[in-house]
């Protein structure tokens, strides 16, 4: 695998990352509401969904850099898109994409297979737990934090490993892949 990346690697994965942004911004409206449905724990499904500005792009590209990439494109177009969430949107995403590339590169060197996915999901998890920790939780321990904590790591190994391989298959049929490491592969 060759670390040098093409421009075609570089525009895909800036447009992969402009439309998960999108996304997120779609999910970030629906949020509250949701958050007051199914409360603070369960809300933390849709974690996996956040993991996709850096886990698609790695998935396909499977190069150094590329979940990095990917999640601060999907959290700038989020910014730009009027996400209530602001800035610290940056930070969450480079968690997520720091822990993509950990998980990437620490297992199976940038293969697509769910070992590499768990432990993205797990790294990606903790660190933005940490985050999160800090930013809204003053660093106080509440008493949902451990479920909550579990069912994001959950989200970020399976709703994204299963997204991910749904997403990248929808597109290796229509052709638009074609040269890159997943389709080699899968």
């Amino acid at each position: 695998m060759s670390k040098k990346w093409t421009t075609k690697e570089v525009v895909v994965t800036a447009m992969l990352g402009a439309v998960v942004g999108v996304i997120f911004t779609l999910l970030d409206f629906a949020y509250m509401p949701l958050s007051a449905a199914l409360g603070a724990v369960f809300m933390e499904i849709t974690f996996g969904i956040y993991m996709l500005g850096g886990a698609l792009p790695m998935y396909i590209v499977r190069k150094p850099g590329a979940g990095i990439f990917g999640a601060l494109v999907a959290a700038l177009m989020n910014l730009l898109l009027g996400s209530p969430y602001g800035i610290q949107l940056i930070i969450a995403n480079l968690c997520v994409g720091i822990g993509v590339e950990v998980g990437f590169a620490a297992v199976q060197k940038y293969k697509g297979v769910l070992m590499n996915f768990v432990v993205a999901g797990i790294v990606a998890a903790i660190l933005q737990f940490i985050r999160d920790f800090i930013v809204f939780y003053g660093g106080s321990w509440q008493g949902f934090m451990a479920p909550l904590l579990v069912v994001r790591v959950l989200s970020g190994i399976f709703v994204t490993f299963v997204l991910v391989k749904l997403i990248a298959a929808a597109l290796l049929k229509t052709g638009v892949l074609k040269g890159f490491a997943c389709a080699k592969e899968d």
